[in-house]
């Protein structure tokens, strides 16, 4: 008895081991073409990796080392510049003392975010091949890659927001509160690396809105999120005021906005406190540089002199303030001007004339002694570079990266999506999807735009986000046209499934163009 046991163990293991590599194997066909695109990206990643050792450094890197570091010591005070999520993640790498598990780490994390476009995709029943092609950006793009091998939030932030995005969307009759909850936390976590990502939380409370019935199970879907969402941060603005004494993310908030007025105020006709007249930019608009106005020592904000009681960062935002309401055509004129440019063919120094110069790839690293003192300080080594291997990525950098435009024509086939699709049925449920992540690709551009100098770095999400809701448009746009056609060719009050029709978004997540994605006979 015991040897037919163990005979008909061993024959039960070995038929769930045959099924397991069928599975792997009709996968591997069906997806070839990501799985081809990821072999090449993670080839191409590796190239970068080599080329720049052990990571690219940018004055923001400095101060999260030096955070990981005082974190990795035991001294907790938090950053009163950036914020410190990024800073507490990367501790295990500075006590194990190797600099290069961080770009690697990016690197790994990039071909995850890839592989959530592709999964997003495909859910809503994209053809394989057009799930494919909605990676190259997150894939292939230079300003990708590039921001994969510094030491910077930004890859990590885009891989949170998409994780959390994906989540939410997943079951498409609707997400559960789990998902919810997966989705605040995500959220609320980005917020800890970037506290630009907090106005995430309201695409994906309108999704909740929009997808969630009845109104009592609305309520409590959203009381997940957005419950969850403040886990995160509301524990981060606690820890900020036990370290600087008050609530916040950051103690700059007034040099950064002070840096975004300067570009345009003017302070004729404006009635100000004398101590903040010396913040009036003298230059002429057209010569005035955002960056200067920010950072350098001799910037007014950082010349003038603040009234007894008054912190230097409250009289500077004061003074913006001010201006914002002196100026909203203005303002309202930069702030439009910076997110359009995000568009354009050609990724030059922006509106601000912020050089892009250490996003792209070089033969050389760009000299900052006062960096590379900092990290020596630390125990780190300066970057160096293998000219051979940079020259290569130098020249595909250089002829390899998606137009603005291409992106543009995306959310514009996303937010037709929107304008075109059914509320109701499986074409709903791919608009509500498309409601997501259009609202979250326009949103999550709009407060760099707000608030700071134009930066490529800021424009990073769009290679994600964008081409999956564009997807997503077209999907809801041909489900609507091949409806409408059926209809018009037989019983117009047949429904879908009377006639045999399986629409792009309502199908189980197949390839429509796969055997296991074809409508079945009625």
């Amino acid at each position: 008895m015991v040897g037919l046991d163990r005979g008909a163990d061993d024959l039960s293991r070995g038929a769930g081991e045959e099924s397991l590599r069928a599975r792997a194997r009709r996968g591997l066909r069906r997806h070839w073409m990501f799985a081809v695109l990821l072999v090449l990206a993670a080839g191409l990643r590796g190239v970068v990796f080599a080329a720049y050792h052990p990571a690219l450094i940018f004055p923001d890197s400095v101060r999260y080392l030096q955070y990981a570091h005082n974190f990795a010591t035991g001294h907790w005070s938090v950053d009163a510049l950036r914020q410190s999520g990024y800073s507490v993640l990367i501790v295990p790498v500075l006590l194990l003392h190797d600099m290069w598990i961080i770009p690697l780490a990016q690197h790994l994390v990039g071909l995850a975010t890839a592989g959530l476009v592709y999964a997003a995709a495909i859910r809503f029943g994209t053809r394989a091949w057009l799930a494919a092609a909605a990676t190259i950006p997150v894939l292939f793009d230079p300003l990708q890659l590039i921001l994969e091998q510094y030491v910077l939030t930004d890859t990590w932030t885009v891989f949170l927001l998409v994780a959390a995005l994906t989540v939410l969307v997943w079951r498409r009759d609707g997400p559960g509160w789990p998902r919810c909850a997966a989705c605040g936390l995500l959220l609320g976590v980005a917020v800890t690396f970037r506290d630009e990502e907090l106005i995430m939380i309201v695409p994906a409370a309108w999704y909740v809105l929009v997808a969630v019935r009845p109104w009592r199970r609305t309520i409590k879907r959203l009381g997940a999120l957005i419950g969850c969402f403040l886990i995160p941060v509301a524990g981060y603005l606690g820890w900020f005021d036990a370290s600087h004494g008050q609530w916040g993310f950051t103690t700059f908030s007034g040099a950064f906005l002070y840096g975004r007025v300067a570009d345009f105020a003017s302070c004729a006709g404006l009635n100000l406190p004398s101590y903040e007249r010396p913040l009036c930019p003298t230059q002429p608009p057209a010569l005035r540089n955002a960056d200067y106005y920010t950072w350098d020592p001799s910037s007014p904000q950082w010349t003038f002199t603040p009234p007894a009681g008054m912190s230097r960062d409250a009289v500077v935002e004061n003074f913006s303030l001010r201006i914002l309401r002196h100026q909203p055509l203005g303002y309202a004129e930069a702030v439009g001007r910076d997110f359009i440019y995000g568009f354009s063919p050609v990724r030059g120094a922006g509106p601000e004339k912020y050089s892009p110069a250490y996003l792209q790839f070089h033969t050389y690293i760009l000299p900052d002694p006062q960096a590379d003192a900092s990290i020596g300080a630390l125990g780190y080594q300066a970057p160096a570079v293998r000219p051979a291997l940079a020259a290569f990525l130098t020249d595909y950098g250089r002829w390899f990266y998606v137009p603005g435009p291409v992106f543009a024509a995306g959310l514009l086939l996303g937010l037709a999506g929107l304008v075109v699709g059914k509320r109701r049925g499986p074409a709903g449920a791919c608009r509500g999807a498309g409601l997501l992540f259009t609202a979250s690709a326009v949103l999550v551009l709009v407060p760099p735009a707000a608030f700071a100098t134009f930066d490529w770095r800021y424009q990073l999400p769009q290679l994600t986000l964008i081409p999956v809701a564009a997807l997503l448009g077209l999907n809801t746009i041909m489900s609507r046209v091949t409806f409408s056609s059926q209809r018009a060719k037989s019983n117009p009050e047949a429904g879908p499934k009377e006639q045999g029709q399986t629409f792009a978004c309502g199908g189980d997540g197949q390839d429509a163009g796969s055997p296991e994605g074809r409508p079945r006979p009625g």
